[in-house]
């Protein structure tokens, strides 16, 4: 996803509003993943700029309060114009995303379009 601003914009507000998007993303991602052990949920890293590769040993069977608090702290710096990832690196999440559990079907796309949806309420 990618953003631009128009007119005049202060640094401060652009940070304020990059990570109020970025923590919203990452929270509806979080819990909209299905779960069944809680290890795909518990997987969802966030990082700034670059992207995290490896798996998390964490299990999450609730809403991400810890995963939620560290990506809170990580965007408390400036975020404009750097890049943010967010991620799940197990192999299978992108069957959830697909489908493969009757849970959820596409948290990944309806998190974005929830994005874009406050984006254009800001415009």
């Amino acid at each position: 996803m990618s953003i631009t601003m128009k007119g005049d914009v202060n640094r401060k507000d652009l940070d304020r509003v990059f990570r109020a998007i970025t923590l919203g993303i990452y929270k509806d991602v979080i819990i909209g993943t299905p779960v069944d052990t809680g290890r795909a949920r518990g997987n969802w890293q966030l990082a700034i700029g670059s992207a995290l590769t490896g798996e998390v040993n964490r299990k999450e069977t609730g809403k991400g309060s810890n995963q939620l608090r560290q990506a809170e702290s990580k965007t408390k710096r400036p975020l404009a114009g750097r890049s943010v990832f967010i991620a799940n690196n197990l192999g299978y999440i992108g069957g959830l995303e697909e489908g493969a559990s009757k849970q959820n079907k596409g948290f990944v796309e309806n998190a974005l379009n929830r994005a874009e949806q406050r984006i254009v309420a800001l415009d």
